[in-house]
């Protein structure tokens, strides 16, 4: 059984039926919570040691795409909730213990290092304030970038701190066009106690051993994100090839009767899939080297890093496609196409996403051996 089909077509049907009150609450209600949750998709990065599943990359990314399909918003919790959990072998594991013990728990996580820790009387406290920390308003445990600050200098390795929710504030500043029940708020922390074993940094050794914990840490988290907008893009396509099927009430006639905008919809399908194809023979050929034991080449982990940055383009193109195939109807608020279309925009205005990251990673296709924290390690 396929980890897309163990999730059920229960956890699609409630996400889809609350997609219009994520869009007006700006958050996902309690039953989809509930709903992601039962799904198992939160074990998928946790260490068996600790009740996690330690699933393939490519599964996750089967998963988090499809729900996606359904909402982008939950899918970007999915994305982000169950992919922050890989830390689960990265911090050492007593503390992991502590902030993983509920493995259906999602994590929210922002990794900008704009947070100082600082030792206080032989206390280290931590003070920042993080934006766009996606999923805080569903998880307990935040992982935040930060710096270590002594007194001389502060230390020049960024590490990914771990503090409880509740003792952060979380700023109603999330005011999205697109993605409005990620719940993507400011946090802020003012003297927040750190425990040193509750932290980490992305060079630091896992402690679990399997092909999971051998493979760079962004050729998992990166291509987990991607999903997010190839769902997107799926769901939009789909949406028109249904109306193309079973007709519309639209003054410009049926899609069935215009050749011109069905193939745009056959090269916008071929696209995407390609697309999606790409990546996902690029981090299957990862996780074949990790299960060999065998090192993750710099030019491997590039080009996963590009296929994902290809992928993110031609979603966002082929969901515009799908949106202009959707006449009239999809310039309404609350249109499944309309939702789509900023859903994906405003995914990929993600830094991630930025096309500033091409001059290295051709470098590293070129054959050059250069390194490029923490994307290419």
């Amino acid at each position: 059984m396929s980890a897309r089909e163990r999730m059920g077509d229960s956890v699609i049907r409630t996400v889809r039926s609350a997609a219009d009150e994520i869009e007006r609450a700006g958050r996902l209600p309690d039953q989809v919570v509930s709903a992601l949750r039962g799904s198992g998709i939160n074990r998928f990065f946790i260490p068996a040691a600790l009740g996690g599943l330690e699933m393939r990359v490519v599964d996750i990314m089967d998963v988090v795409e499809h729900i996606a399909t359904a909402d982008g918003s939950t899918g970007w919790c999915a994305a982000i909730g169950a992919g922050g959990n890989v830390f689960a072998g990265y911090v050492p594991q007593r503390a992991a213990a502590e902030i993983f013990a509920d493995p259906d728990q999602a994590s929210a996580t922002m990794f900008a290092p704009v947070g100082r820790v600082s030792d206080v009387q032989g206390r280290a406290l931590l003070n920042g304030r993080w934006p766009f920390t996606s999923n805080c308003l569903h998880s307990a445990w935040a992982g935040l970038g930060a710096r270590f600050h002594d007194a001389e200098a502060d230390d020049p390795v960024p590490r990914v701190v771990f503090v409880p929710l509740s003792e952060l504030v979380i700023e109603d500043t999330w005011d999205g066009v697109g993605l409005r029940g990620t719940g993507s708020h400011h946090v802020v922390a003012t003297d927040v106690p750190v425990d040193r074993e509750r932290c980490t940094c992305f060079s630091d050794r896992p402690w679990p051993d399997g092909p999971l914990w051998r493979l760079p840490i962004y050729t998992i988290l990166f291509p987990t994100l991607v999903a997010v907008l190839l769902g997107i893009a799926r769901g939009a396509v789909d949406e028109i090839a249904r109306q193309a099927r079973e007709g519309r009430n639209a003054r410009r006639g049926q899609l069935i009767d215009a050749p011109v905008s069905l193939a745009e919809l056959a090269l916008a399908d071929t696209r995407l899939r390609a697309a999606r194809a790409g990546l996902r023979d690029m981090v299957s050929k990862a996780h074949a080297l990790a299960e060999r034991n065998e090192p993750v080449s710099r030019q491997l982990q590039a080009r996963i890093f590009l296929a994902g940055l290809q992928a993110c383009d031609i979603s966002v193109e082929v969901t515009s496609t799908a949106h202009h195939l959707g006449g009239g109807a999809a310039a309404y608020r609350g249109n499944r196409l309309l939702r789509a279309l900023t859903d994906v925009q405003t995914a990929r205005q993600h830094l991630l996403f930025s096309h500033h990251h091409l001059a290295v990673l051709g470098k590293l296709v070129a054959g050059l051996d250069v390194t490029y924290p923490p994307y290419v390690m």
